[in-house]
């Protein structure tokens, strides 16, 4: 009997493994294509060589690979043990009495499997290849942010700054005609022009040096200019929403460690700051890796449940979609809930997995009482002796 269960769980692996395997290539290539536009526009805006969008690719497939590996495995159970309840095959394993937990064994090893994958993904090397992929993109925008600066238009790359460049020199970090309206202070405006600008890109900040030039203020509560003219003068550029996200040393939840992420925690809770986002984030890196376990006691109810015969092939993937679909649908649910303080932020990353985790176990026992076969005795014995056969055959091989 031992052997007859090892068959049995190798075989309903061998129909997991495949389509899983095809889905989570399709899902990270639908997923990867919206980074590919992101990334050739770094190439034909900014310059970016080859070699630094070759890195970012790999950084990127980490983050992808956390999403899409629970979702190719609720496909894998879907479509795979889908095909024996299309071929009859779990109908005859039913008269054989293999019941749904007979299943659960298989798909449970590779769901844990799969689980553990995303928890090493998600815990340690997704926020590590944040932080990279922030770190090459800081990089890229630090050494050609001039290629931001088009000529003969107002460029608003730079809060509440417009800069007017009449010709931008070769290779891109030295501007002619230069014209800066800085509505920065809420107190005056400066009109500044000048002759010749130099780039000036440091570790975290980004300037432009100007030279012969002239600066016009005008105070809003009087009327009137005031004017000074220069030879050189350093004028500091906020780049908080050009580059802050992707400085160094400046890391959103996303990518701290667990370390990190305890650490922060405290310390806003002793400064009495709120840590929702950091807790939050917390959560989310061992919610996530549950789902497939989730998804291992759905796919067995669902597909262990019948269903009309004109179910084709297309029923698996249709009805991954629809429950992938209501997964982020009650992510996203969680998310906002917990961020407007309606329910603790602990709460709102398991959230999806409480509530398809009780659907999951109530078809879980549905099909539980459906597993004793209502059918006549001579079609059960019909059934047992084709479930027999099926098993005979998958153990032959390996005698």
């Amino acid at each position: 009997m031992a052997g007859v269960h090892r068959t049995l769980s190798a075989y309903v692996a061998g129909q997991i493994i495949p389509p899983f395997l095809i889905g989570l290539f399709a899902f990270t290539l639908v997923f990867l294509t919206g980074r590919i536009v992101q990334l050739i526009e770094l190439v034909v805006s900014r310059g970016a060589p080859a070699g630094q969008i070759a890195r970012l690719f790999a950084l990127v497939l980490p983050t992808l690979l956390e999403t899409t590996l629970p979702m190719a495995f609720l496909l894998g159970i879907l479509y795979g043990c889908g095909r024996l309840s299309r071929d009859n095959e779990t109908l005859a394993l039913k008269a054989c009495g293999v019941g749904p937990f007979h299943f659960l064994i298989p798909v449970g090893l590779v769901a844990l499997a799969v689980s553990l994958l995303t928890l090493g993904l998600s815990v340690f090397v997704r926020p590590a290849a944040n932080l990279a992929v922030k770190q090459e993109l800081y990089a890229i925008a630090r050494n050609r942010a001039g290629s931001l600066l088009k000529e003969r238009v107002f460029n608003d790359v730079f809060p509440d700054v417009l800069i007017y460049v009449d010709r931008v020199v070769p290779p891109g970090n030295t501007f002619q005609g230069i014209l800066i309206v800085d509505q920065r202070d809420r107190n005056a405006e400066n009109l500044i022009i000048a002759r010749v600008a130099l780039l000036l890109a440091g570790t975290d900040s980004i300037g432009l040096r100007l030279y012969d030039g002239m600066i016009h203020e005008r105070q809003k509560k009087r009327a009137g200019f005031s004017r000074t003219s220069f030879n050189v003068y350093n004028l500091h550029l906020e780049s908080d929403r050009l580059l802050s996200p992707l400085a160094p040393g400046r890391r959103s939840p996303e990518d701290m460690s667990l370390k990190g992420l305890r650490e922060t925690i405290r310390s806003k809770s002793a400064r009495g700051a709120s840590a929702i986002p950091e807790v939050m984030e917390t959560h989310r890196r061992f919610a996530f890796p549950f789902a497939p376990l989730v998804f291992a006691v759905l796919g067995i109810a669902i597909v262990l449940t019948p269903r009309r015969p004109s179910a084709g092939r297309s029923h698996g993937v249709a009805s991954c979609l629809a429950w992938l679909f209501a997964y982020y649908a009650l992510l996203s649910v969680g998310t906002a809930m917990a961020e407007n303080g309606k329910i603790p932020p602990g709460l709102g990353p398991w959230l999806p997995n409480l509530i398809v985790g009780l659907i999951s176990i109530h078809l879980f026992i549905r099909a539980l009482k459906e597993s004793p076969s209502p059918l006549p005795a001579t079609v059960r014995s019909r059934l047992q002796a084709l479930g027999r056969r099926l098993v005979t055959r998958r153990e032959a091989p390996q005698r």
